[in-house]
């Protein structure tokens, strides 16, 4: 059903500008990395920046379920290219999160910090 959902969305966001999908198998791949390793082989799908540095109308489109990634590209995109970016696709371990924050709060209560002061920096 969401698969279904997405394709008709990418349908009516494609309108009338000439657009293509590429399905790939999900698998390991990090969805975020790829697109930013998209990006950096074709950097004028990142769309027209705005003066406070977003991007509007991007030309490459990313949908994702647990099995499928669904790349919606320019229709004169090089798959070859692209294959390529795909193909050389190596996800990056995460970083704990949780362990860099509590390393973070002991280095600053270390240095003579509060607990007020440390929340109050890491609120922000």
């Amino acid at each position: 059903m969401r698969i279904l959902l997405v394709l008709i969305l990418s349908c009516l966001w494609v309108g009338e500008a000439s657009a293509k999908v590429l399905k790939i198998p999900k698998g390991s791949m990090d969805v975020n990395q790829l697109h930013d390793e998209l990006l950096a082989k074709f950097p004028a799908w990142r769309g027209t920046q705005l003066p406070d540095g977003t991007f509007t109308d991007p030309p490459l489109r990313v949908e994702y379920t647990d099995q499928e990634i669904m790349l919606m590209v320019p229709d004169n995109a090089d798959e070859t290219a692209m294959q390529a970016v795909i193909k050389a696709h190596t996800p990056k371990a995460r970083k704990d999160v949780k362990a860099l924050r509590k390393s973070a709060k002991k280095k600053l209560k270390d240095v003579g910090l509060t607990q007020d002061e440390i929340d109050a920096i890491l609120s922000d």
